[in-house]
């Protein structure tokens, strides 16, 4: 007997939460259901084409999963996915998390009817939507244990998006402290001198905000001022020692 295909659309960064549902799910069902997860080495196997068997899955699934979040809802694939499941006229679920709600979900996607992530009463809808296609009764599902599973997700992801997000926003704003930063090692104390105050004074929010987060300690300190119209104004030293895990993400963001 063939199993019913459900697809789950993430990007690769919440590949962890979709192995989380991917689990629940088939174990809920005892089998019957077959979850579709690009990242899962269970779904594509060593050698075979990885776009031609999400193709494969696209065409063969009963409904669709997707994964929302605010770094995934713009993502091209996710789209694209979405696109595919629409076209098809099959039901599809977008299951908000880390920040996202249904409400900020973007068109066409928010005339779907999304369902949060870390809420055990929306949570069941999946299961339901997913009985409805099997022609089965609602199994009984732990609701409780399955989104505390997605809390423990959630908690360090949000922050590693927060962090993203300040990441952008640092190196738009003060691309010369970046590349300051991510030649030494990270939590490394480096000092950057002769810094105008009118080029520290736009980047001190961030550099606040990032502080809040524990992703760096710094100290901005006048040391000079010297007169000129154009060259002029005060100028200092600022102090800076920069985290693991924020001096990964930049170094990342500024190879590619």
């Amino acid at each position: 007997m063939k199993k019913t295909t459900i697809f789950l659309s993430h990007i690769t960064e919440e590949k962890e939460l979709a192995n989380i549902f991917k689990q629940q799910i088939e174990k809920t069902f005892l089998g019957m259901v077959e979850v579709f997860v690009s990242s899962d080495s269970d779904t594509i196997k060593i050698g075979q084409n990885w776009l031609d068997r999400i193709t494969e899955g696209l065409r063969s699934c009963a409904a669709m999963i997707l994964l929302c979040s605010p770094n995934s809802i713009s993502r091209p694939w996710i789209n694209f996915e979405a696109g595919a499941g629409w076209a098809r006229d099959i039901p599809i679920a977008p299951l908000c998390h880390s920040g996202l709600r249904p409400v900020d979900l973007p068109l066409p996607i928010s005339l779907l009817q999304g369902i949060e992530a870390n809420d055990p009463l929306q949570v069941t809808q999946i299961f339901e939507l997913i009985a409805r296609q099997l022609g089965s009764q609602v199994p009984s599902i732990d609701a409780n244990s399955l989104v505390q599973s997605v809390l423990t997700f959630e908690a360090p992801y949000i922050i590693r998006l927060r962090l993203g997000k300040m990441a952008h926003e640092l190196i738009a704003i003060g691309a010369f402290l970046v590349q300051e930063i991510i030649i030494h090692e990270p939590n490394q104390v480096i000092a950057v001198s002769n810094v105008y105050e009118r080029d520290f004074i736009p980047i001190k929010t961030v550099l606040d905000q990032l502080q809040n987060e524990s992703a760096i300690q710094y100290s901005f300190k006048a040391t000079q001022f010297t007169l000129g119209d154009s060259g002029g104004g005060t100028a200092g030293t600022i102090t800076i020692s920069c985290n693991n895990n924020l001096h990964e993400l930049l170094k990342n963001l500024i190879s590619h």
